[in-house]
C-alpha cells in the first residue's frame, strides 16, 4: 500500500514538474508570408473589421500555433499603415475606457479550415487567460510571459 501511495506521489510530482515544460514546448510561430499565417489573419479579420467599420491589416505582435489551436496578439491599422481612429470605429465613447484597440484572438483548426472561436480588443486585463478553463486550449499558449 506504501508503494503504491509513493508511486502515485512520484508521478503526481512528475506530471506537475513535466507538464509546463511540455506545454511551453508544443507551440511554433508561422514564418511571415506563409499562407498559414495568412489563413489564421484571414480567419480574425471579418471580426476585427466589422468592430473597426472597415478594411483592416494586422501587424503580428504574437502568433503561436499549436495542434487544432492558434492564438494570436495583433495591432490592427488601415491598409497602407493608416491609423484606426478609435471614435470611428465600434468602440465610439469607449476608447478612453480602452487599451487601444490591441486584439487577441483564440482560434481553432476543425474541418480543414481555422475559425475564430473568440477574441478581445484593447483589454485592460488579461481578458484571455480565462480561455484554457473556457476552451480547453493549452495554457502556455496564450501565456504571454516572455
Amino acid at each position: 500500500m506504501i508503494k503504491m501511495m509513493v508511486r502515485a506521489f512520484c508521478l503526481l510530482l512528475f506530471t506537475i514538474a513535466v507538464t509546463p515544460l511540455l506545454q511551453a514546448q508544443t507551440f511554433r510561430e508561422p514564418p511571415k508570408g506563409s499562407p498559414e499565417r495568412a489563413v489564421i489573419l484571414d480567419a480574425v479579420r471579418p471580426a476585427v473589421e466589422a468592430e473597426m467599420r472597415g478594411s483592416v491589416e494586422f501587424v503580428v505582435t504574437t502568433m503561436r500555433v499549436s495542434p487544432g489551436w492558434a492564438f494570436v496578439q495583433v495591432e490592427p491599422q488601415r491598409p497602407g499603415g493608416g491609423a484606426i481612429d478609435p471614435e470611428r470605429t465600434g468602440f465610439r465613447g469607449e476608447s478612453d475606457m480602452m487599451d487601444g484597440l490591441t486584439v487577441f484572438a483564440l482560434l481553432t483548426f476543425q474541418l480543414g479550415r481555422w475559425n475564430l472561436v473568440d477574441h478581445v480588443v484593447g483589454p485592460t486585463d488579461v481578458a484571455y487567460a480565462i480561455w484554457p478553463d473556457r476552451y480547453g486550449v493549452p495554457p502556455a499558449l496564450v501565456c504571454m510571459e516572455e
